[in-house]
């Protein structure tokens, strides 16, 4: 189980990385008066990568719960 969680976190602290790097690119790309469609998209790529994590964080401990019920 330890490798779900370590896999789940190190998924979120990808996303929250990329999601810094999209919004500075935002806002590099509205300063110049580029198009803002590829940020944005990174943006919402890395909240939906987060998401996937959080659940697989949730899915893992989940598991872990029920094994524990059935040790006890």
């Amino acid at each position: 189980m330890n490798v779900a969680f370590n896999t789940a976190v190190s998924g979120m602290l990808t996303a929250q990385s990329n999601l810094a790097k999209a919004a500075g690119n935002l806002v590099d790309s509205s300063t110049k008066g580029e198009d803002l469609i590829q940020p944005l998209i990174a943006i919402k790529q890395a909240e939906i990568a987060h998401k996937a994590s959080a659940a697989m964080v949730k899915t893992a401990s989940d598991m872990t719960d029920t094994l524990l019920d059935i040790i006890t």
